[in-house]
């Protein structure tokens, strides 16, 4: 393993802290009912995706919680923003696709 120098670390640090409080702020901009939606969505697709995987009930690795679940989906919403702007508060683009006649 190639060492890291102290400043990077640093760096790596308050990036990890500055992602996780744009993950909060996102999520708490949702409505109550938007934010249980999010959560109930992400965990069962979480849960289900690990149980599609061979052997999943063998391993010895555990289904984190709903917090941390949700955490990562939200996180990769924002790092996809255009796909996802209820999530990011990004405003979705307004153009419409151009049909085959056109």
């Amino acid at each position: 393993m190639i060492p890291m120098s102290e400043d990077l670390v640093r760096y790596l640090a308050a990036r990890d802290r500055q992602h996780a409080e744009e993950i909060g702020r996102a999520f708490e901009a949702l409505t109550d009912r938007e934010r249980r939606l999010v959560r109930e969505a992400a965990v069962m697709g979480y849960v289900r995706g690990a149980m599609s995987v061979p052997g999943w009930a063998t391993r010895e690795q555990k289904i984190p919680h709903d917090q941390a679940i949700v955490a990562e989906v939200v996180g990769c919403c924002l790092a996809q923003s255009d796909l996802y702007p209820l999530i990011s508060g990004r405003q979705p683009d307004t153009h419409t696709p151009r049909t085959q006649a056109q």
